[in-house]
């Protein structure tokens, strides 16, 4: 009966251990090297269906699981490095960046990258259009 017990405790475990695990999408490399993983892309990134276009010097979101490396988070938009801001929420990292003016009124990729604190390295991105300023526009 006991025996029964502990297997079911280790079985619950297991259970919410993994799930908790994979509720943010970790991915693990073939020799078991957990990547950082991103998502919660803001603005939503452009596509032919929706045309959505960002405002031009607006602010970019994303969030990076918990386990990247602070120091390691790497943001450029179109070759142009951005500075920004990491908020530590817990399980992930909050980043948000303004777009530069120089993109005004152009498609810029956002590249995103990160190093996890055993080493692996995730990488990923959207593209984003951005209107043209409206002093530009004058």
């Amino acid at each position: 009966m006991i025996t029964k017990s502990i297997k079911w405790a280790g079985l619950v475990a297991v259970l919410a251990f993994s799930s908790s695990a994979m509720a943010y999408g970790s991915k693990y490399t073939s020799d078991g090297c957990k990547k950082p993983r991103f998502k919660s892309f803001e603005p939503a990134p452009y596509n032919q269906d929706t045309k959505l276009e960002a405002e031009a010097e607006s602010e970019i979101s994303f969030t990076v699981s918990g386990d990247a490396e602070p120091g390691s988070i790497h943001v450029v938009a179109k070759k142009i490095p951005l500075k920004f801001t990491a908020e530590n929420k817990g399980p992930y990292y909050e980043i948000t960046a303004k777009l530069p003016a120089e993109l005004s009124g152009k498609y810029a990729r956002i590249n995103v990258d990160a190093t996890a604190m055993m080493g692996c390295l995730g990488k990923d991105g959207w593209l984003i259009k951005i209107k043209k300023a409206a002093s530009l526009e004058e």
